[in-house]
């Protein structure tokens, strides 16, 4: 596609989505007319505030530039990431602490992150709590840290393939067994996700959506083929918390989640817009982590809607929502939350 096409419509495509986002809040619009028309306030995994302005566009298309892909292997055997390195031409990998017994779990962000955020990090640590596993680290940083916004989104193919090249390598070297890894990705890293599915030999046991980014993939409505979809896994589940805003509002996975209505405010968000929005949208990771290790479980229930889960009229039949997720339950779920940790209310 010539230079000038790609540009046209990616300018469509952030026009489309900036109109959605204005019309999809449900709360005070503290910025005026012009926020989600022409810019957004985005707040990132480590908690810094960016400006999204979708009126200032590059001139070219030479910003799509790609760069590394690393993988960081965390086991109970390891205090230090082990950095796995992506052979050429489908040859052999070598690993000092990978054990090809152990399940697999791979953890990617999304836009302006990396592997070192916080959130990522949590969640490690409590999977390593929870079992030995074998965990990887997919740290994308030199692509996602463009802050025109596009370059990622439409990036998050090249990243896809990159694990599924990493899943080959591991299956070629130790014989990994489709049916033992899972796939989590929070926002952009979910569409990530979900291309290293569809990429992959073979399907992945599971993929997890956590809060899967909107702009640009539900807005415009591509295809299943470019965003993160049921066929990418034998069971696709997603949390959904900053739907219509940040996060992916329809259902699209075999399992979703859709605490507090899914959408912002999330209880416990308080503060400026942009604050309340990203704290929405980090609350799928958070709600994720504590469901590994929690005594307390987070029930959710199947519903028509929100509103008749109001009114109290979807009261039986629960399933488990985050780590211990039943691939057997599909359909849409519904639940409330603390404001606070525990965020998984105990039932009576």
């Amino acid at each position: 596609m010539c230079t000038s096409r790609r540009l046209k419509l990616i300018k469509a495509f952030t026009f489309l989505a900036s109109i959605m986002i204005a019309n999809a809040l449900p709360y005070e619009n503290e910025y005026g007319p012009e926020y989600g028309e022409e810019w957004i306030m985005f707040l990132d995994d480590n908690g810094n505030t960016h400006t999204l302005n979708f009126s200032v566009m590059p001139v070219d298309s030479r910003g799509l530039l790609f760069g590394k892909v690393y993988f960081h292997l965390y086991t109970r055997r390891n205090n230090v990431s082990e950095l796995l390195v992506l052979p050429e031409n489908n040859e052999q990998i070598s690993s000092e602490y990978f054990d090809a017994t152990k399940s697999l779990k791979l953890l990617t962000h999304g836009w302006l992150s990396s592997s070192d955020s916080e959130w990522l990090q949590y969640i490690k640590n409590s999977l390593l709590q929870r079992d030995d596993f074998n965990v990887i680290a997919v740290d994308w940083r030199e692509i996602s840290r463009n802050k025109i916004y596009p370059w990622p989104a439409f990036s998050t193919r090249y990243v896809g393939k990159q694990i599924a090249k990493l899943l080959q390598a591991l299956r070629n070297s130790y014989r990994v067994d489709s049916k033992s890894i899972h796939l989590i990705g929070h926002s952009l890293g979910a569409h990530v996700m979900g291309y290293a599915g569809m990429f992959h030999e073979g399907n992945i046991s599971r993929i997890t959506g956590l809060d899967p980014a909107l702009p640009l993939f539900e807005i415009p409505q591509l295809g299943p083929d470019f965003r993160l979809e049921k066929s990418d896994a034998d069971f696709v589940d997603i949390i959904h918390t900053c739907g219509g805003i940040y996060g992916y509002r329809r259902s699209h996975g075999h399992a979703d989640f859709y605490p507090n209505d899914g959408r912002p405010k999330q209880p416990g968000c308080d503060g400026i817009q942009p604050i309340i929005e990203g704290c929405s949208h980090g609350r799928s990771t958070e709600f994720y982590g504590e469901s590994i290790t929690s005594k307390i479980s987070f029930n959710a229930y199947p519903c028509d809607s929100w509103r008749n889960y109001e009114k109290g009229e979807c009261k039986e039949d629960p399933t488990l929502m985050g780590h211990d997720a039943s691939a057997a339950r599909h359909g849409d779920f519904y639940l409330y939350t603390n404001d606070e940790k525990p965020y998984a209310k105990a039932e009576k």
